[in-house]
């Protein structure tokens, strides 16, 4: 098990040596976004801006407007609290440049929420041209760089910090904005991205106990297929989602606004992170905010006993 930013260290490389206008401005997080080992083995491609992550977005948009694939690593946190350059810079001027943002969600732990990526996807979601894309395991961390690196439209990588396991299968072929099943079920589909898509898979057996058998779904990248959203739904009256980032502006308001411009008659919840983010060690947190299998398991439980049309076994 690996987290991905683990996964995206080798990936990196591998891309590069095929890319060679893929290039790397770092903020001085090289050893905690991985990619040293890029600096190490393309030290003519690697670009320190120190801590300086608004300078740093600069530069890489100044890259990427003379044919360079700049990826510019920070946590997601940090990167993204620079919205105004990544705007200016990046959005409006339809620059090439990968923003990899590290340590997703709670999983930075004692850090607290002032270091704590829960609010990224949120603002990223707000430029009109940015694609973006979290990766569940390795498998799709690698495929994501292959299809990033032969790109040039602005781009949002994010990434985590715990380990993962593989939840694909080695001919698993990742399509962008296409929602990817990772398991089939009935009655309620449940929609999740990154770490969460291996909690998800792990409440299957309690589930199971309570007569619940839920279609997992990793929305790996956004913005999502409409038609491919849209035959996902129709075969579900109720959708979830989980996240591991605030309640209000992820994953869950873009199918909220899908499911309604598609006028799918569902039943539709959400759970994530209701407040700024505490301090401790990363179980404690998903734990207390009721992230991880055990409290999956019961948040989607409450949700589905609120439906008539669903009967839960206590």
């Amino acid at each position: 098990m690996r987290a991905t930013r683990d996964w995206f260290e080798d990936a990196l490389v591998d891309v590069a040596g095929e890319h060679d206008r893929v290039v790397v401005v770092n903020c001085d997080l090289a050893s905690a976004t991985k990619t040293a080992k890029f600096k190490k083995t393309f030290p003519e491609r690697f670009f320190e801006c120190g801590i300086a992550e608004a300078n740093a977005i600069g530069v890489a948009a100044g890259l990427a407007q003379e044919g360079y694939r700049p990826f510019v690593a920070s946590f997601g946190h940090f990167l993204t609290g620079k919205y105004l350059e990544i705007f200016q810079s990046v959005g409006l001027n339809d620059s090439g440049v990968v923003l990899v943002g590290t340590h997703a969600g709670l999983a930075i732990g004692k850090d607290g929420p002032t270091q704590m990526g829960l609010r990224d996807l949120a603002l990223m979601r707000t430029l009109p041209n940015m694609r973006i894309l979290h990766p569940a395991d390795g498998i799709e961390t690698r495929q994501m760089l292959s299809f990033v690196a032969g790109q040039d439209q602005p781009t949002y990588l994010r990434l985590c910090r715990q380990a993962q396991r593989e939840v694909h299968r080695p001919n698993y072929r990742f399509v962008f904005g296409q929602p990817d099943v990772v398991h089939h079920g009935r009655d309620v589909a449940v929609f999740t991205m990154g770490g969460m898509v291996e909690v998800l898979l792990d409440t299957l057996p309690e589930l199971a106990g309570t007569g619940i058998d839920p279609t997992i779904v990793n929305v790996s990248s956004l913005p999502l297929d409409r038609d491919a959203l849209a035959d996902v739904l129709g075969a579900h009256r109720h959708v979830w989602v989980v996240e591991d980032h605030f309640i209000k502006g992820g994953i869950a308001d873009e199918l909220a606004r899908l499911v309604l411009e598609l006028d799918q008659d569902v039943h539709f919840g959400v759970w994530g992170v209701p407040d700024y983010g505490q301090a401790g060690s990363p179980d404690d947190l998903y734990a207390r905010y009721q992230l991880d299998p055990i409290g999956v398991a019961g948040r989607l439980r409450k949700f589905l006993r609120r439906q008539p049309s669903i009967e839960v076994k206590s």
